[in-house]
């Protein structure tokens, strides 16, 4: 088998052996590069591998037993042909590049993605990959972090090479844990040290300097207590710093008035920093900048904070606003009956209609309190979901619009065995105003609707059909069982009826769907996510 040399490769191979990486013992830092790659890809499999003249060598392994194997059977050895971009191979197995490699051929390996490990010279050491058995795909998000994390190992091995042994101040036992910091935040936005026994500074990351207003090489071998002053050092700081030096890592919460920008809520870790032997030889330090994160928080409390407080004026108001309209609406319901028995007879045909149409208006008024009373609950206390017989629902439906069914002389098909996890109160409610909705929007008499139920894999299907009136297609019909253009319907706004039907679609995770038969006739459809409710 043959592999691809990059152009550079005596140059390349120069830089690799340079940095007398090869070869040399495990490290926890790049341990945590390969774990954090598999982890951030959800791969079973992440390596750093390094491309030798001969050999693909592994620095770190996450989920492989294999320390290296032949450059001719090494993915990498495509990956580090461009310094610019992720390589990636969905399926290896139908690869005829890769087809023939063992961990290919035997199932080990189907998916691989690297990200180049290049030098600041444009010459590639190698990747960051991961790997799976399985067919798979990269986010684009993923994809940047695994190249964030190949210039991470990228610095790693800068900072261990010979030709960087002198770019820090710190002392040899503490240099491991100064990669550490380096790590960790990448010289980014937040603050980042290295603190030694002492409780002072040997190395300090730039965002020190925009804090501070200060130069990095005047902050090294200064005390802590120094820079950030007495009071906050011993009554916040010292504590934690002796707790991390005693290796047990410590959380702080402060305040800071950097001379750099301003007063800053910061959020600190102290870590305890072990060198090869396992001991303890300094703290790393991170702070982050949460000021902005904390008047966010509080903002959203004061935000909700205002939403308990309308929500609790509205339910205070729609208290009051039932209360105050159930006693005329109940005196409505207790006279017109007794008015009609003791006038039965000596009524003018007018006169007994007007009383017959108040009689029916307060029986639907005092539904529509009720209806907004269990919407109240509904909004503030949630649903309770749970298996339902949808025919038992129907008839529930149907028992509370018996008034509107004769006056429609409606007849209503059931075609509704089963079940759905619904709130049986709510759901009710919803379709109860779906099949009003349709039977005060149809001239016809007597009214014909039809109720079916299907289910589509996870989502069911109710539909109400009023196959009373055939329908154009460019046209609705209004409550009054008129003909209006959808646009003027649109304008006017929905009808109550249909508002709430929607609304408790909405609350049980589907959609009110309204359209036609292919026949023309309306018709209402709730679909409904079902769980694996009991």
């Amino acid at each position: 088998m043959s592999f691809p040399t990059p152009q550079n490769e005596v140059q390349r191979l120069a830089a690799l052996r340079d940095f007398q990486v090869l070869d040399t013992p495990p490290q926890k830092l790049y341990d945590d590069i390969t774990e954090l790659a598999a982890n951030i890809c959800d791969m079973p499999m992440g390596l750093i591998s390094l491309i030798d003249a001969d050999r693909q060598w592994f620095k770190s392994r996450h989920g492989v037993t294999l320390t290296e194997t032949p450059r001719s059977e090494a993915i990498c050895a495509h990956t580090i042909m461009d310094s610019k971009r992720v390589f990636v191979v969905s399926n290896a197995p139908q690869d005829p590049r890769f087809s023939d490699f063992p961990l290919v051929s035997s199932g080990v390996i189907r998916f691989y993605a690297g990200a180049p490990i290049t030098t600041s010279d444009g010459h590639v050491l190698g990747a960051v990959c991961v790997l799976d058995s399985r067919q798979r795909e990269l986010l684009p998000q993923q994809m940047r972090q695994l190249q964030n994390l190949a210039d991470l190992a990228m610095n790693l091995i800068e900072n261990d090479g010979p030709s960087q042994r002198k770019l820090s101040p710190i002392p040899k036992s503490a240099q491991k844990d100064v990669w550490t910091i380096k790590s960790v935040l990448d010289e980014g936005r937040d603050m980042c040290s290295f603190i030694d026994s002492q409780h002072r500074f040997q190395y300090v990351n730039p965002a020190y300097e925009t804090h501070w207003g200060r130069p990095r090489a005047s902050l090294i071998d200064t005390h802590v207590g120094q820079l950030v002053g007495r009071r906050i050092y011993e009554d916040v700081i010292k504590a934690g710093i002796d707790q991390a030096l005693a290796g047990q890592e410590a959380r702080l919460s402060l305040a800071q008035d950097y001379p750099g920008v301003g007063l800053r809520r910061m959020e600190v870790r102290l870590i305890p920093a072990r060198g090869e032997d396992g001991e303890v030889r300094g703290v790393v330090e991170q702070s982050r900048d949460i000021t902005e994160l904390t008047q966010q928080a509080d903002e959203l409390r004061e935000h909700v904070a205002g939403m308990d407080r309308r929500r609790a004026a509205r339910d205070r108001f729609l208290q009051a606003v039932s209360h105050d309209l159930k006693e005329p609406v109940n005196a409505i319901n207790n006279a017109t009956p007794m008015l009609i028995e003791q006038l039965d007879g000596k009524l003018e045909p007018l006169e007994e209609r007007c009383l017959g149409y108040i009689a029916l208006a307060g029986k639907r008024l005092a539904r529509l309190l009720e209806d907004m009373r269990l919407l109240g609950e509904l909004e503030a206390h949630g649903l309770d979901k749970r298996r339902h017989s949808v025919r038992a629902m129907v008839l529930q439906s149907m028992e509370l619009l018996k008034d509107p069914i004769a006056q429609r002389q409606a007849q209503l098909n059931l075609n509704v065995g089963g079940e759905l996890v619904v709130d049986a109160n709510a759901f009710e409610l919803g379709l109860r105003c779906a099949i009003e909705y349709l039977l005060r929007c149809t001239a016809a008499r007597p009214a014909h609707m039809e109720l079916s139920l299907n289910f589509d894999n996870a989502t069911a299907r109710l539909s109400i059909t009023d196959r009373s009136i055939l329908m154009p297609q460019s046209s609705l019909v209004t409550e009054q069982g008129t003909h209006l253009d959808a646009k003027a319907v649109s304008a006017r706004g929905l009808p109550l009826s249909l508002a709430i039907a929607r609304h408790i679609a909405s609350l049980h995770g589907g959609w009110l769907q309204e359209d036609k038969t292919p026949e023309g006739w309306p018709r209402q459809t709730f679909l409904l996510p079902q769980g694996d409710l009991p």
